[in-house]
């Protein structure tokens, strides 16, 4: 403790000094003041002098333990920490050791410490073609890469609010929305393409249910985890993010089971007489929906199985049954989705996932959607089209895999079908077929530099009234990528430079047409993916 101990004699020289001042005072001439402060001061220098030197000694001998230990990638800068050892030297006394911590493992002791996290995902981008501003066609039939023009962003904010004796409580709120490429210095409120909305407000708690300390119950605006196709940007198997209350990571057998029950009100649409809809005349109706995700159930080696359900109900009033029964208003009728996901993980990181999805009335139809085919209950928040038990199915297949030790591919591809559905294009009982594929293989120059292309193609019947519409097209979209890590769907940051060619074959059902009324469009642009 030198330097502590050097602080305190400089404090009673001084205290000295002064006492020494007072009590001399009148006996003493100026001179003989004067020397002895030069004296006292002399005497403190030297102290000063001998601290700087013990210090700099300590310095020493930290930085040579510091260079003495190995430095791996990810342990660039190493804390020295003084620790109990396990065991107990001759003199029966502890010993103790020079423990490592690395920068990363600091920052999680502090969020653990404070209980606060933030984390987030956004795109954002520029570019153009060579007729005007870029447009956007099938994104959910043709693939993401040079085809999405707008920039989405979630932020999440967590605070742990209580832990004490294995029990916690953590407040969570998560903001999404769509900042507009097109426009600068644009507001949210300005009609245009900047979008906000809050898609997370809960409070989630572990310990707190008996006999389960592990499991988490939560309580306000929150969906059970989703199973997204990334390539295609849409949930294979959406739950409601709503209001509610569910249970997750409940241990049920070999796997885990996730339940949640929410509420999702809609606006009815008026019913016209051909059948068609009047959303400007609305009808509020109460409806929920029940949840489950059963996962992480083990097969044999790297596989495991999903099996994820949702059950959307209408809870009408008097008024709501007598609009239907007047035909005012479309029947709000009950629909259902089931899914199955079979996951197998490879080396690498390289993994493939095999679904199976089956669905009625208007989560049906919603397979039927060429840019955005989610299972939506209801058509944004508006519920319309007489829904007449139809049902629908997809098989789908997505995952990456390397090739060669520098190549790797990407795949998504989805096979769907169903029968006496609403088509929110032609407005009648459909039925219809699909299929989509995107492959985007890669070589690998380096962990942060690739060059690839991404190839898509789509084709859609919807039969209709002893009509045929039919809809395809393709993608292809060359790029080079600056990124961190060599996978192409799970190592982000990411900044692409690209080109792609979009050509639209047939557009029967949604009759798109890009700039200049061209069935065809050449994009050059860079974007930035990143999540945190």
């Amino acid at each position: 403790m030198p330097c502590y101990y050097s602080k305190n004699k400089i404090a009673l020289g001084i205290i000295a000094v002064c006492l020494s001042y007072s009590t001399m005072a009148a006996p003493l001439s100026v001179e003989q003041r004067l020397a002895l402060l030069e004296k006292k001061l002399s005497e403190n220098e030297q102290e000063l002098q001998k601290t700087r030197s013990e210090l700099q000694q300590y310095k020493t001998n930290s930085t040579a333990e510091v260079a003495a230990k190995p430095v791996t990638k990810n342990d660039r800068v190493l804390v020295q920490q003084q620790v109990p050892a396990t065991t107990v030297a001759g003199n029966g006394q502890p010993e103790v050791q020079n423990a490592a911590l690395t920068l990363d493992e600091i920052s999680k002791y502090i969020k653990d410490d404070f209980g606060f996290n933030y984390s987030g995902y956004f795109r954002s981008g520029w570019a153009t073609t060579p007729r005007g501003g870029p447009k956007s066609w099938a994104i959910g039939s043709l693939g993401r890469f040079g085809n999405e023009h707008s920039g989405w962003f979630d932020l999440t904010l967590s605070q742990r609010v209580y832990n004490k004796e294995g029990k916690t409580a953590k407040a969570v709120v998560t903001m999404d929305g769509n900042v507009g490429q097109r426009n600068n210095d644009s507001w949210f409120n300005d009609g245009g393409d900047d979008l906000l909305k809050f898609s997370d407000m809960y409070l989630t708690t572990t310990g707190f249910i008996p006999g389960v300390p592990e499991a988490n119950l939560w309580v306000g605006r929150h969906a059970l985890q989703q199973y997204e196709l990334q390539m295609l940007d849409w949930k294979a198997h959406k739950e409601n993010s709503a209001s509610g209350v569910g249970v997750e990571n409940l241990p049920l057998g070999t796997g885990k089971l996730d339940i949640a029950l929410n509420r999702q009100d809609l606006q009815n649409c008026a019913r016209n007489t051909n059948g068609s809809a009047n959303c400007s005349l609305t009808d509020d109706v109460n409806t929920n929906s029940i949840d489950f995700n059963y996962h992480d159930i083990p097969l044999w080696d790297k596989a495991s199985l999903t099996f994820r359900g949702r059950y959307n109900l209408a809870n009408k009033t008097s008024d709501n049954k007598q609009n239907e029964r007047d035909h005012d208003f479309f029947d709000v009728k009950d629909a259902w989705l089931a899914t199955t996901v079979l996951r197998q993980n490879f080396d690498r990181g390289a993994f493939n996932e095999f679904a199976f999805q089956v669905a009625n009335n208007s989560i049906a139809a919603g397979f039927m959607n060429i840019s955005d085919a989610n299972p939506d209950f209801g058509r944004g928040k508006y519920y319309y089209g007489d829904q007449n038990g139809g049902t629908a199915f997809r098989l789908i297949s997505q995952g990456e895999a390397y090739l060669l030790p520098n190549v790797i591919m990407a795949n998504t591809l989805v096979y769907s079908q169903g029968n006496n559905l609403y088509d929110y294009n032609t407005l009648s009982d459909t039925d219809f077929h699909s299929i989509r594929a995107v492959i985007r293989p890669s070589y690998i120059w380096s962990e942060y530099n690739q060059t690839g292309v991404e190839v898509s193609y789509f084709d859609q019947v919807n039969k209709a009234q002893n009509n045929n519409y039919h809809e395809s097209g393709y993608k292809t979209t060359l790029f080079h990528t600056f990124k961190v890590g060599t996978s192409l769907l799970n190592s982000r940051p990411e900044i692409r430079f690209y080109s792609t060619y979009l050509k639209v074959l047939d557009n029967e059902i949604d009759h798109w047409t890009f700039n200049d009324e061209k069935k065809d469009q050449l994009s050059f642009g860079v974007q930035a993916e990143v999540w945190w």
